[in-house]
């Protein structure tokens, strides 16, 4: 019987400790641009990570209209400072609408990149490293 409660003390400990590592990780709004007709827009985000996770810009296309709820993720384009080879910033990825469902992302090399989409909620990106 000992044993059994050791066990679900165990297993409740090692599930509490896991969820609190992987919890809620807040988003930043960074900045925004939106498509000509105003139906979509792209955000950068920056999501300041947690104890296992570290902090990373994200980029995410959007309808117009949407509104950010703080815990939000990219849907597009995420990348973190691989290590300390990039620094993150608000110039460390530029977008620009070449037309109403053309993104062009613009992006520092040194970045490692987790998530790069070529089109996301009909509208099609091209990236470029610089």
């Amino acid at each position: 019987m000992v044993k059994l409660i050791l066990k679900i003390f165990t297993l409740t400990f090692i599930i509490s400790s896991c969820s609190g590592l992987l919890g809620d990780q807040n988003t930043t709004l960074i900045k925004y641009s939106s498509n000509s007709d105003k139906t979509k827009k792209a955000v950068l985000l920056q999501n300041d990570g947690n104890a296992t996770v570290d902090l990373s810009l994200q980029v995410s296309i959007l309808d117009y209209n949407y509104n950010l709820s703080g815990k939000d993720i990219g849907n597009t384009f995420t990348v973190d400072r691989n290590q300390t080879a990039a620094v993150l910033d608000s110039t460390s990825i530029k977008f620009n609408w070449l037309s109403i469902d053309t993104l062009q992302i613009d992006y520092d090399k040194n970045l490692r990149i987790f998530i790069q989409e070529k089109k996301v909620k009909g509208v099609t990106i091209i990236y470029i490293e610089r």
